[in-house]
């Protein structure tokens, strides 16, 4: 038990009494000497300056009348001696002038006072005496008064306070801090420890339990320490390992408690393993290690007993079989805890096997071989069907919530204005964009490994990829302070090319995604430069490059980057995320298109990434036509057509989640929705409603979108009606269903919001026209 620092009670106790008694006595005291003291000095000054008034108007009369001026100027001088004085004047009321005039502009240090007085000779008025007073002398007196008050008070209060903390120190604190000691002997064993007291005060009480305390904390000791003894011989003497194994909440395997017959099973001290149970994994044979760690698991979540057989490796090479049995139970801090036993089973393993054995030789061996034929064949048809199938219904059952997580994050992220939700919440949008990206690599890679993903042929420019690129990752980066730069040789800015410019696009977003990824500051720079063509008559040569100023990759793991489910190191999985499946689509991708990919970088100086490959360019370039004003998004177009054009649409959805969303996303743009919970209201509400367009859910209770889109067909209402799907399997297969339906196109689950709003504005304002028509059978 270790002591923890604190802060000292007596020191808080006296920096408090110091700064409660000391501050307010001398606050006090000197508002009420600077207040008081200071009225009175400015009421002294006024009475000195009144006085000399009087002397002058009764002195000077007489002189002045007779011109008398050096007496008047002995008298003037009197009052100039006065060291607050600064200024006398003395004028002469026939003349207007000044008679006498002293000025000491070097008294004048601070504030001054000026009195004026008439001489008058009995009723006559024959001048006027002018005096300017300084009051830095008094001023000075009353700040010596504060000084004094201060350091006499002060020094009165801190001896006092001083008394009185060496009395707490003596009598409180020191017999506290020593209890304290011991308690702490107590806490870390030391029952030898001693208490010196010899007070009966409350101090001296507490003391004496404390020391009650010690001897019976001793008993209990020495009783628990004889117990553990004895259980831990009788384990000892148990054939086979006696054990308590813990999971911890953090999903970590750990022996409470093993006996020592464990080295005998496996070569490992308790010691060891009370660290932790990873060494004992790792002695369990490779064929049954998951067998276990997954029973225990299964125990652990039933809170059941744990039964097991399993096979441990000898040093000679053979097998050691055991079995494991034990009762789990929940601990006060959410782990489980098993008690049980191991023991070998290896002579009843090998004697039930070899009897097996004699018996059903011959015929196992016969059967055996024919049976491993057909279950081949049959394996691979199932597996190949089962494979399509868990695809699919994965596409579905992990899109479907995903799509209320990104749909309702957008809204709630468009209704909240606070930064700190908006932050939360574009933290919860990043992850489910990850997230959805892992999912699409998953799900597309085994497309690409059976060869089925096919290519596009169409007009792009390089200027669209690259902006779209950093449209799509500006946002991130712009959470990190990483500024993204487009940099595009000028002979191939607005050139029109001919290839695939969605699956160019996927792999220089997984390229730009993982520079945003693993860069913490500067940079990331998306460029593109023209390079020989890499095969005769293929048009020309792109080499896509992204540049970032991350932490770079060693050398020795830049190889390893493009193989499938690899990273450069295993770590960054567990600080950045992901599969280790995005680089080797790319490649996949890249070979697809008959080019290649590659990384150039240097440990901790940022990376390159750079795909190079052989596009077609037509010998004419079309003239673009000029595209017409829009507005800065597509919910603001679609916003600006139904203001203009105001329609009704009719959702088909099951899923509540889905409908609060697909409602609050499309009305957040104006336009009106009605909800149809299954196929079948769907065809009654387009009986009766006048739509202007239909979003269409495949999976649905009592009729699928399917069979819904093909009787809406078979409706005049119907003929020529739009209808989209709304689908969260994003097969090829399954857009190619919808299309034979009868649907018009197809927006996946989850929907990205401006997608939907873009495909929505090009349907109502009829940029795109339904050409299904009427099919000839419902």
């Amino acid at each position: 038990m270790s002591r923890k620092p604190s802060s000292s009670l007596f020191a808080a106790l006296a920096l408090g009494a110091s700064i409660g008694l000391l501050l307010p006595a001398l606050i006090v005291g000197g508002l009420f000497i600077g207040l008081r003291e200071a009225q009175v000095a400015e009421q002294a000054l006024q009475r000195d300056l009144d006085a000399k008034l009087d002397v002058l108007a009764s002195s000077l009369p007489e002189l002045l009348w007779n011109l008398d001026a050096v007496a008047a100027r002995e008298v003037v001088s009197a009052i100039v001696k006065s060291p607050e004085v600064v200024r006398v004047s003395v004028s002469d009321a026939s003349q207007g002038l000044p008679f006498i005039e002293n000025h000491m502009p070097e008294r004048r240090r601070g504030k001054t006072l000026t009195g004026e007085r008439d001489i008058l000779r009995g009723a006559t008025r024959i001048g006027h005496i002018q005096i300017e007073i300084d009051d830095h002398l008094s001023t000075t007196a009353v700040m010596r008064q504060r000084w004094l008050y201060g350091a006499t008070v002060g020094g009165q209060l801190l001896a006092s306070l001083a008394l009185v903390l060496w009395l707490l120190n003596s009598r409180l604190f020191r017999p506290l801090r020593e209890l304290g000691d011991f308690a702490n002997d107590l806490g870390e064993g030391r029952f030898s420890a001693k208490l010196a007291h010899t007070r009966q005060d409350e101090i001296g009480l507490l003391g004496g339990h404390l020391e009650h305390m010690r001897d019976a904390l001793q008993q209990q000791f020495e009783a628990q320490r004889h117990l553990i003894d004895r259980l831990r011989g009788m384990a000892e003497t148990v054939p086979g390992v006696v054990y308590q194994l813990r999971l911890a909440v953090n999903g970590e395997f750990s022996f409470a408690y093993v006996s020592e017959a464990v080295r005998e099973y496996f070569l490992l001290g308790s010691a060891e393993l009370s660290r932790s149970a990873a060494p004992w994994f790792e002695r369990i044979h490779p064929d049954d290690r998951a067998l276990v760690r997954d029973s225990l698991l299964a125990s652990a979540r039933n809170l059941s007993p744990w039964q097991q057989e399993f096979r441990t490796p000898l040093a000679d090479g053979g097998e050691r079989w055991l079995y494991g049995n034990a009762i789990a139970q929940r601990e006060a801090d959410g782990s489980v805890l098993w008690h049980g036993f191991l023991t070998d089973i290896s002579r009843q393993r090998r004697d039930a096997l070899e009897l097996e054995r004699y018996r059903h030789h011959l015929e196992e061996l016969v059967e055996a071989r024919t049976a491993a034929l057909a279950e081949a064949t049959q394996a691979a048809q199932a597996a190949s069907l089962a494979k399509s199938a868990f695809l699919a219904n994965m596409s579905h059952e992990i899109r479907t919530p995903m799509n209320a997580i990104i749909g309702l994050t957008y809204l709630a992220q468009s209704d909240t204005i606070e930064p700190e939700q908006q932050l939360r919440l574009q933290k919860v949008a990043n992850a489910a964009e990850h997230l959805l990206s892992v999912i699409n690599n998953v799900l597309d890679f085994p497309k690409i490994e059976a060869g089925k993903l096919s290519l596009e042929r169409r007009e792009f420019t390089v200027d669209q990829v690259l902006d779209n690129i950093a449209n799509m990752t500006t946002q991130a980066a712009a959470a990190k302070r990483l500024r993204v730069e487009t940099d595009i040789a000028p002979e191939l800015r607005g050139r029109p090319l001919i290839g695939d410019p969605q699956r160019i696009s996927e792999v220089l977003l997984n390229f730009a995604g993982n520079a945003v990824k693993f860069t913490e500051r500067g940079f990331v720079r998306l460029q593109v430069r023209l390079e020989p063509a890499r095969q005769e008559g293929t048009g020309l040569g792109l080499r896509f490059e992204v540049i970032d100023s991350g932490i770079g990759i060693a050398p020795e793991a830049q190889s390893r980057l493009f193989r499938d489910f690899e990273q450069a190191d295993s770590s960054t999985t567990r600080r950045y995320g992901g599969t280790g499946l995005g680089l080797a689509i790319c490649r996949r991708l890249a070979e697809l298109m008959g080019g290649q990919v590659g990384v150039e970088s240097t440990l901790g100086g940022g990376s390159c990434f750079w795909f190079a490959l052989d596009v077609e360019a037509p010998a004419q370039p079309p003239v673009a036509p000029v595209p017409a004003p829009r507005l800065h998004s597509a919910r603001e177009r679609l916003a600006d057509l139904v203001q203009r054009q105001p329609c009704r649409i009719l959702l088909a959805e099951d899923n509540p989640v889905n409908q609060e969303v697909a409602v609050a996303l499309i009305g957040s743009a104006g336009l009106v929705v009605d909800v149809a919970a299954d196929g079948q209201q769907a065809v009654d509400m387009v009986k009766t409603g006048h739509y202007a367009l239909v979003l269409m859910d495949v999976q649905m209770p009592v009729m699928d979108g399917l069979d819904a889109t093909r009787a809406i067909r078979a409706l005049p209402e119907g003929a020529q009606l739009p209808i989209l799907a709304m689908t969260a399997n994003a097969f090829d297969e399954e857009r190619q269903r919808c299309l034979d339906a009868g649907m018009d196109d197809h927006v996946a689950k989850p929907v990205v919001a401006e997608q939907l709003f873009a495909t929505l504005h090009d349907w109502l304002s009829g940029a795109r026209k339904t050409l299904k028509g009427r099919p000839a059978t419902p």
